[in-house]
C-alpha cells in the first residue's frame, strides 16, 4: 500500500510525495516525488532536507498506522 503525502516547504514550493513502507527493508521508501508538479528525486535535495522530509513521512506514516489501530 503507497500513500502520498503533500508538504509546503518554507521556500514556497509544493512537494507531493508517493511512500510506502517496504516489507523488505523494514523502512519507508519513496517511490515518486514531484516538486512544483514537476518530477524530482530525493538524491536532488540537500542531507538536511532529506533528513526533514524523511522525519516529516515517518510521522505520517505512523500516524496513519496509529489511526488505522484505531479503527479495527
Amino acid at each position: 500500500m503507497s500513500f502520498v503525502y503533500k508538504w509546503n516547504v518554507s521556500n514556497g514550493d509544493d512537494v507531493k510525495v508517493k511512500y510506502c513502507f517496504s516489507a523488505v527493508n523494514k523502512c519507508l521508501k519513496v517511490v515518486e516525488m514531484w516538486v512544483n508538479g514537476k518530477f524530482h528525486r530525493t538524491t536532488w535535495m540537500s542531507k538536511e532536507g532529506r533528513a526533514e522530509l524523511m522525519s516529516l513521512l515517518t510521522k505520517d506514516y505512523m500516524s496513519k498506522k496509529l489511526s488505522e489501530t484505531e479503527v479495527a
